[in-house]
């Protein structure tokens, strides 16, 4: 099918309820049966954090093969199959008694399910669907949706699990993004990649995607700025409490943080749009940065609330604008295997920053060391993430060329 003429409301908000239900039941689902009252009653927490981490782990390395099919074929036999998978994997899980039962639940279906079902996908469907003057309503549109999944299935996974238990909702979560997923994929997303350049190899090499500077700045930037949120998101509950806070209050002002992410995911494409893109995603982070500096050594209120108020809008910024950059570099017959290498890499980091940061605390006896090394990490991923723009490194056929490793 071609490049739509018009936006497409219809494809977007579909793709995007998607994804909202695909994080409602294999991210935020996940918090709760975390707890005592769910599946924490049946597994330890080991257990199921090396169940949910090695997940992600594998949706991350999954990025570029499920990048490379997508550029190829379009994004629906994507979804369908990764809805199919995640429904599979929450039914397996179901029916755990074994911790080796929720390893491969997790690792072995609900993982891949997440690299076909979030964002990763999603983004690469926008840059198939949309002309470059619609895009940014299109991200606005999908990471808004998106973004609203916390609040809607955090307090719908503990109401299931009260009705049905833990076993009963997770099977429910399941069926609800089999429906949803199938739901899109064979009835609003178009048959087919986006572009009738899409069916072919592109000349795309591994070797000359490395050299190209700009690639390799800006995904220095994105892996620091991952791994540093992946380890804040994972620890500032436990930072705020071991300097006297209460969970509950932390877990409010988590929740206004959430609210907060809304109108950046929306505002922010449009002004990359008129702006150099990396240049405002730069200053997102440099905003992120000094979210976190106020919780390095914290004890007044006024620190709890600064943290979180910035964390939420500076991150509402971030969150659409890494399609916006690669999609005005990239965009084009190889953007899904280019966007994959990218978010393979930052996955992999992603998952051992937060490891690190908890040996570091139990290392320390505090907080105060990691969060400082953090605060750190997230400048300079703002550096690099300006550096990637520089109009010197505006090279465009950097990444092209015949030799090497072929993508």
């Amino acid at each position: 099918s071609a490049l739509m003429d018009r936006f497409s409301w219809q494809a977007i908000v579909a793709l995007a309820t998607t994804v909202m239900v695909a994080f409602g039941a294999m991210f935020f689902g996940f918090s709760v049966f975390l707890t005592s009252d769910a599946a924490g009653a049946d597994f330890t927490t080991t257990v199921l954090s090396l169940g949910y981490g090695g997940a992600a782990l594998v949706g991350g390395l999954l990025a570029f093969p499920v990048g490379r099919y997508a550029d190829r074929h379009g994004i629906r036999s994507v979804f369908a199959i990764g809805a199919a998978l995640g429904f599979v994997g929450l039914l397996l899980f179901s029916f755990a008694t074994e911790p080796w039962h929720v390893l491969a639940a997790w690792w072995m279906f609900i993982g891949p399910a997440g690299a076909m079902t979030y964002y990763e996908p999603a983004f690469i469907a926008v840059d198939q669907w949309y002309s470059r003057e619609h895009r940014a309503r299109a991200l606005a549109l999908l990471t808004v949706i998106g973004g609203i999944s916390g609040t809607i299935f955090i307090p719908l996974t503990e109401r299931l699990v009260t009705w049905f238990g833990w076993r009963g909702a997770s099977v429910s979560l399941g069926a609800l993004l089999l429906a949803a997923g199938w739901i899109t994929a064979f009835v609003f997303v178009p048959a087919g990649a986006g572009d009738s350049r899409r069916g072919e190899v592109a000349s795309f090499s591994v070797r000359s995607l490395l050299v190209d500077r700009r690639f390799v700045l800006y995904t220095i930037g994105m892996l620091l700025s991952f791994g540093t949120m992946q380890a804040i998101v994972t620890h500032r509950v436990a930072r705020f409490e071991e300097a006297g806070f209460a969970v509950a209050s932390v877990a409010v002002w988590a929740a206004i943080a959430s609210a907060l992410s809304l109108p950046g995911r929306y505002v922010s494409p449009f002004i990359a749009g008129r702006r150099t893109p990396t240049s405002v995603h730069a200053v997102g982070m440099v905003a992120l940065t000094g979210a976190l500096a106020v919780a390095v050594v914290v004890g007044a209120d006024w620190q709890m609330g600064a943290h979180f108020i910035l964390f939420g809008l500076s991150f509402g910024v971030m969150l659409p604008l890494r399609a916006m950059v690669m999609s005005s570099w990239y965009s084009g017959s190889a953007y899904g295997r280019i966007m994959g290498v990218q978010w393979s890499i930052a996955a992999v980091f992603g998952a051992a920053v937060p490891a690190g940061v908890g040996v570091l605390r139990d290392t320390t006896g505090s907080y105060e060391i990691p969060m400082g090394i953090l605060v750190a990490a997230m400048g300079l991923a703002a550096l690099t993430t300006w550096a990637s723009g520089m109009k010197m490194l505006d090279v465009r056929s950097a990444a092209t060329g015949s030799d090497g490793d072929r993508l």
